[in-house]
């Protein structure tokens, strides 16, 4: 089964939301994570796991269970949002 279009979308408009939100949360981060050298990869990584949250959500709505290949795409789609948030810094 893929990921049906609009799961992908609620995905999307959360990896969105916060990729543009980035920035507004840097000096928090900083504060909270005093030891991370590689904000890009911390935020990326927070992204990921808010981001999973929705796809399991979106499709636990829908009474469905997630494949391999679902997971996979997952991880196709949240990659693609690795450079964005690295360009941010």
């Amino acid at each position: 089964m893929a990921i049906s279009v609009d799961v992908k979308t609620a995905i999307e408009q959360n990896l969105e939301l916060m990729t543009n939100q980035t920035k507004v949360y840097l000096p928090f981060l900083k504060v909270a994570f005093p030891g991370v050298h590689d904000f890009s990869e911390l935020v990326f990584n927070m992204m990921v796991g808010n981001a999973l949250t929705v796809f399991i959500s979106q499709c636990a709505m829908r009474l469905q269970s997630p494949s391999a290949d679902d997971f996979a795409e997952f991880g196709q789609i949240v990659e693609s949002y690795k450079s964005k948030v690295k360009d941010l810094f």
